[in-house]
């Protein structure tokens, strides 16, 4: 296949750097509270106010104080007065919390006269700002003279080499006293071979750090400049002779003459050649004066023998602002003779500075609390328990509630007020009364998701992802700069549709945007281990053949994919993975996506609720599934170069964002985000390290390997109730309770899950799902479970840090089936700790014989690994532990031995195993095979030979057995076909 897409794809990815975006806002709200302001300087005033947004961005409001709602846009007026006798020309304003927002900008204030600037800005929170204003009747500048006698003063032979490694041929120099330019004082250059000094630029990075081959300043431009991918702005410049120079055969070199205080520091570019063919070669200097701002440019030798003679391919100037203060001696043209000097003298600003006055915003939004995270019972069969549920608003608006549909359906997440997005810069069961089945949509089981939740992989946030540069990779979301690895870098297939479907983690789905191996718009499965991919077919019924922002909504199972011409203009499609046919929903269009747009990338909330990024407008997008109308919540407040992604955590509703985009040093960068769906603001988590030669990895989608619980029952739940269903609580005032009742009637014994999702008015989290376990239990067969005990045995599997994974111990206790017929047992609870108060998840379970010594035998009986572990309110101080298939054991003597799963001890989250006093059958003993805890008891050892773990009074540990005894007597089918007759019995058979 030929890649005639690339050139699409290339553009697509670049045009967005073409726009650039103002940081700004969100909607418009609620009341007001007006006051007059004015805070003025002798000459100058600044006075800022506010106003709720309501349609027209240009209202200048009164108010120093307005109430609004977090995620509202709210208009702020900056007012600028010029009180004083003097027209001023140029004007700079800085905002305490935004920073710059006027610099230098030509507006013209004559006396008297008044300036307004009103930025729409996002209400996050309770927030207060000032400004200051600085205006000038005349900018500082510098002026050149280049007429006088040369002051050139060798250093070559003198002076300190500065050393170039390797490109980008930049280095940090050190000044020996303060040097002075713009009227700033630094001490920190940064020195490129190609001409250029870069002043106050400590870290003396490359504008395109990373890159292949990392260029640096070598290809000059025209002042004003703002070097780098993007267009972003680099520190000062000053440019004696601006251009692609060799590093050989001579140097650079530094040096400082004379005393203090008037010192001088020569920075010499000594011999050097161009990048083309030279046979001469140039020597030239840039001179500081301490105490002064004037800087010196000498010219020794300007002539290379080739088409750059005399600067005709070099900058020659000083820039000390890209927005306003920089002056330009000449650019590519043959400007420079042996024996020049060029004097640049500075003339200081004319004019005056005014603080404004203080703005609050009062944002508040109802939030919702729930606790506990997760409800669990355990109950004899028939029996019936109930747990409480406490619903609370910690938030500063009164929050509604219920357990049944979520509010405002497919449009609830459309900004309830007009926004204004600010232009990028440049241009089944029988529901018994009150239960849960009859309360919220979607109780049954959902028919895409497994009869059973596989686990995830290991890692708090198992990330994978695509990337054009680094092919198919994964990480942990906690930390992506740490965990990123390639699993498979010879991926030459680029997908912008990526999707775990079904909770199935084992394969990604994803669909083909370019390839020279297969068509676009073919579709199939990514193997997490390999990165292989296995191809299922073509998607069908699209209008083109890009596809992009492969999606599953949670609540229906419905996978969504854009398609789009070119990238533009986007239409939401459903697909069908089972035959690949895609079915139109709609055009993803509405007030406030303007043409061109280019929506790429889709992310369904828990409570079904989707978004999706405009590359071309950089902002953040609502839209509804079921129509493909959008609206704008924000600009992104970052300029974007390449893809996006955006991905839900599905058990949390914390929505992550893939982001490429360039940063105010010039630099790409791929990172992980943190956005909130309200304001669509976002937050760093961690970057993406460079790969394949650039300086930062574009992930192009990825997909969280967690399982989805969404805002429905994974399964029936007949035997789960609550009341009420429903409520409204106030700001301030207290919770309520929800009382859950778990039945057993009718129900089997064994373990039983489901989720209660609790939908609210809370905008950042319109939808909380708390898991549900419930276990209708056997008998208890063996009971030797202690209450509260200060007595506690380390119990853990220690996976992280590697350099401490020898701490990972294990205990085991023995206990006796005296049943002839044998037990059937179904699972255990045993009394434990957590040095937190939070346990980790989920437990190694072993049941082993008896070696006829006193410990665990060789044998293992039953295995049972990390097997979930739940938290029991009662009694206190236990863990139940169930089997997903009873363990079958004849009379005898066996060990339990558990541990908690797959700890990291660098965090708190640690379990123990509570001890007792009173010894049982045999003594209990533990181990730490790998040493770090015990090195006395890295085999099975009673307590007694471990002293330095334990007290000497602990004999045994806390712990119960579940389950039942094989009497069972049932109709039985001899191999004559005949069955018994009433009361003839035989002993089950074993599992």
């Amino acid at each position: 296949m030929n890649r005639f897409s690339f050139v699409r794809l290339a553009a697509l990815a670049a045009a967005p750097v073409l726009l650039l975006t103002l940081a700004a806002a969100p909607p418009a709200s609620h009341a007001t509270v007006s006051t007059s302001a004015a805070t003025a300087g002798a000459d100058l005033s600044l006075t800022l106010t506010l106003a709720p947004y309501q349609g027209n961005p240009n209202t200048c409001g009164t108010a120093t104080e307005l109430e609004a709602t977090t995620g509202d846009q709210v208009l702020l007026c900056y007012t600028l007065t010029n009180n004083g006798t003097t027209t001023l020309t140029h004007q700079s304003l800085e905002d305490s919390l935004d920073g710059t927002i006027l610099a230098y900008e030509p507006i013209t204030l004559a006396p008297g006269q008044t300036h307004r600037r009103v930025r729409t800005i996002v209400a996050v929170g309770d927030t207060q700002r000032t400004a200051t204003w600085r205006g000038y009747a005349a900018l500082p500048r510098y002026s050149y003279a280049d007429t006088g006698a040369s002051g050139f003063v060798d250093i070559a032979g003198t002076g300190t080499r500065i050393g170039f490694d390797a490109a980008p041929d930049l280095a940090p120099f050190t000044s020996a006293f303060p040097l002075r330019f713009y009227g700033r004082t630094s001490s920190a250059l940064c020195v490129s071979n190609d001409g250029v000094v870069l002043f106050d630029d400590p870290a003396c990075l490359s504008p395109q750090s990373g890159s292949t081959p990392d260029y640096g300043y070598a290809y000059n431009e025209p002042l004003p400049v703002t070097v780098g991918f993007g267009r972003v702005l680099v520190p000062t410049v000053i440019a004696p002779m601006w251009s692609d120079l060799d590093r050989e055969p001579g140097g650079v070199y530094a040096q400082t003459l004379g005393t203090a205080p008037n010192r001088r520091l020569i920075v010499q570019w000594n011999d050097l050649g161009t990048s083309i063919a030279s046979t001469t070669t140039a020597r030239f200097q840039v001179i500081f004066q301490e105490g002064s701002d004037t800087i010196r440019f000498e010219y020794a030798a300007t002539a290379f023998g080739n088409e750059a003679d005399h600067g005709a391919f070099a900058t020659i100037g000083l820039q000390g602002d890209p927005a306003g203060l920089y002056t330009q001696y000449s650019f590519r043209e043959p400007s420079l003779a042996p024996g020049r000097s060029i004097v640049w003298t500075y003339t200081p600003e004319v004019g005056g500075t005014a603080a404004g006055n203080t703005v609050r915003v009062d944002a508040g939004i109802p939030e919702i609390a729930v606790a506990p995270a997760a409800l669990s019972a355990v109950a004899g069969p028939g029996e019936s328990v109930t747990r409480t549920l406490s619903i609370d608003n910690v938030g500063a608006r009164d929050l509604t509630w219920n357990l049944g549909e979520a509010p405002g359906g497919t449009t609830a997440h459309f900004p309830r007020t007009p926004r204004h997005i600010a232009p990028p810069i440049g241009n089944a069961a029988e529901a018994t009364p009150n239960s849960l089945a009859s309360t919220f949509a979607g109780a049954l089981r959902l028919p895409w998701l497994p009869g059973h939740r596989p686990l995830a992989p290991n890692g708090s946030l198992p990330f994978f992802g695509t990337s054009p540069i680094a092919g198919f990779l994964g990480f942990d979301g906690a930390d992506p700069t740490g965990t990123f690895s390639i699993i498979n870098p010879d991926v030459d297939t680029w997908y912008f549709g990526t999707q775990f479907i079904g909770n199935d983690f084992s394969k990604l789905y994803a669909i083909v945007y370019d390839s020279w191996t297969y068509p676009p718009g073919t579709y199939g499965t990514l193997d997490v281990a390999t990165g292989a991919f296995t191809q299922l077919g073509h998607i069908t019924g699209g209008d083109s053949w890009t596809w992009s922002g492969l999606t599953q909504d949670p609540l229906t199972g419905t996978v969504y994919a854009i398609n789009s011409n070119d990238g533009l203009f986007a239409k939401l499609y459903t697909i069908d993975l089972a035959s690949g046919r895609a079915t139109k929903v709609g055009d993803i269009t509405g007030p406030g996506l303007n043409p061109p747009y280019s929506i790429h990338t889709l992310a369904i909330s828990p409570g079904g609720l989707m978004y999706g990024i405009d590359l071309y407008g950089q902002m953040f997008v609502a839209i509804d599934k079921l129509t493909g109308q959008a609206r704008p919540i924000e600009t992104l407040g970052l300029q974007l170069a390449g893809f996006q992604d955006l991905e839900f955590d599905q058990q949390t509703g914390v929505l992550y964002y893939s982001a490429a985009y360039v940063n105010s040093s010039g630099v790409t960068v791929g990172e992980l985000r943190r956005m909130d769906p309200l304001s669509g603001l976002s937050t760093p988590i961690g970057s993406y390290p460079p790969t394949g030669g650039f300086p930062g990895t574009q992930v192009g989608t990825i997909a969280l390997a967690k399982p989805t619980v969404g805002c429905a029952a994974p399964g029936e739940v007949p035997w789960l109730s609550a009341t009420p269903t429903s409520g409204s609580i106030a700001a301030g005032a207290p919770g309520q309770p929800v009382t859950v009742t778990f039945d057993g009637a009718g129900l089997a014994p064994g373990r039983y899950e489901a989720s209660i999702c609790v939908h609210s008015t809370d905008p950042r989290k319109p939808d909380v799902a708390v898991p549900v376990s419930f276990v209708v239990s056997d008998a208890v067969l063996y009971d030797q479970s202690v209450a509260d005990t200060s007595l506690r045995a380390f119990n853990n599997t220690v996976v992280a840090p590697v350099v401490v994974t020898g701490m990972s111990s294990e205990g085991a206790d023995d206990f006796v089936v005296t049943a002839a017929e044998g037990w059937r047992v179904s699972g255990f609870n045993f009394t434990a700790y957590s040095v937190s108060g939070t346990f980790p998840s989920h437990v190694n379970l072993r049941v082993h014989a008896d070696d006829g010594s006193g410990h665990p035998g060789e044998e293992i009986v039953c295995l049972a690994p990390r097997v979930p572990a739940f938290v029991l309110d009662q009694p206190a101080n236990q863990i139940g532990v169930w089997l997903d298939a009873p363990c079958v054991l004849d009379a005898g003597t066996y060990w339990v031995v558990w541990s908690f799963a797959d700890v990291d001890v660098s965090s708190p989250v640690l379990g123990l195993w509570g001890q007792t006093t009173v010894q049982h059958h045999q003594p209990a003993v533990w181990r730490n095979p790998g040493g770090q805890l015990s090195a006395a008891c890295m085999a099975w050892s009673t307590f007694a030979q471990c002293p330095d773990q334990f007290d000497p009074s602990a004999r045994d540990f806390g712990f119960s057995v579940y389950g039942r005894v094989f009497d069972v007597c049932e109709d039985t089918l001899f191999a004559d076909g005949f069955e018994t007759t009433s009361g003839a019995c035989r002993a089950a058979p074993r599992d």
